[in-house]
């Protein structure tokens, strides 16, 4: 898993595989928090399903915050 970019309000565009997933970062008091950016997903599009079943495995999200808040610091 590996950092392609962030943009400018802060989200995070992480690579995993042949998965590419956009995760939210920001700072709230001293805490780091994460949300994935993508929520809507149409079940008649193979790529949207691939995401959603990416994000609903919470190992996933586990690695992906942490990755885009150490990104997100350092960059």
């Amino acid at each position: 898993m590996n950092v392609i970019k962030k943009d400018k309000t802060g989200s995070v565009l992480i690579k995993d595989k042949d998965i590419e997933v956009w995760i939210d970062v920001w700072k709230e008091d001293d805490e780091y928090l994460t949300d994935w950016n993508k929520y809507i997903f149409f079940t008649n599009c193979e790529k949207d399903m691939a995401i959603k079943k990416y994000q609903e495995n919470t190992d996933n999200y586990e690695e992906a915050s942490s990755v885009a808040i150490e990104y997100y610091i350092n960059n």
